[in-house]
């Protein structure tokens, strides 16, 4: 009887240590975390003289007067956007724009990327946005966001990140609206609403990351 007392103790303790360890081994390793977008609502980009300089990885403005830093990424302007690189900033910034489903682009492209030059690398007209000027249909002489247009970037950094821009008015109104269409009601514009996912551990991979 003592016998099979002590052979099931010495099995209860051999099964304890071995999920402890398990268990050790589980926290002690990788963690896979699920990447979610990060919203930003309104940046202003009224100034006609200075651009607003954000920095994925702050998630946030970066002042002026660290322009010729690396602390920065992508520059606002009215509707050109500039990235930290070539002729627009020190850093390595470089960036493209793709076609597709934000939510879909579950990989960054190797190849295609450019940096600041006498063009930029992120086109205005016909490449984010459409000007609707003198349109016979809906709003006249709006920017509007083009649908499955994804900007994806190397940061100054050279992280990954891919950023849909969703508006370019207050607000983030509704552009089909009566009050839009009407320029004497509709939201201040050069007010970008946006969002994005930033791959901080410098992989192509916007699903998920291991911390």
């Amino acid at each position: 009887m003592k016998y099979f007392f002590s052979l099931n103790v010495i099995v209860l303790l051999t099964a304890t240590i071995i999920l402890s360890s398990c268990s050790d081994d589980d926290d002690n390793g990788p963690k896979v975390v699920a990447l979610k977008a990060l919203p930003v609502a309104d940046l202003n980009s009224v100034s006609t003289k200075n651009y607003t300089l954000f920095s994925f990885d702050k998630n946030a403005v970066v002042a002026n007067t660290d322009s010729a830093t690396t602390k920065w990424d992508i520059g606002f302007r009215g509707t050109t956007v500039i990235l930290n690189s070539g002729t627009s900033g020190p850093g390595n910034a470089a960036g493209q724009i793709v076609e597709g489903i934000f939510d879909e682009l579950l990989i960054a492209p190797t190849e295609g990327f450019a940096v600041d030059g006498d063009t930029k690398a992120i086109k205005g007209s016909g490449g984010w946005y459409t000007y609707t000027g003198d349109a016979p249909t809906g709003p006249k002489h709006a920017i509007l966001p083009n649908a499955g247009k994804i900007i994806v970037l190397k940061t100054a950094d050279g992280k990954y990140v891919k950023v849909e821009i969703l508006s370019y008015y207050l607000g983030n109104p509704n552009t089909t609206t009566t009050e839009f269409a009407n320029l004497e009601t509709r939201p201040e514009s050069r007010f970008y609403t946006f969002r994005y996912i930033y791959q901080a551990d410098g992989t192509t991979n916007f699903e998920t990351t291991e911390k």
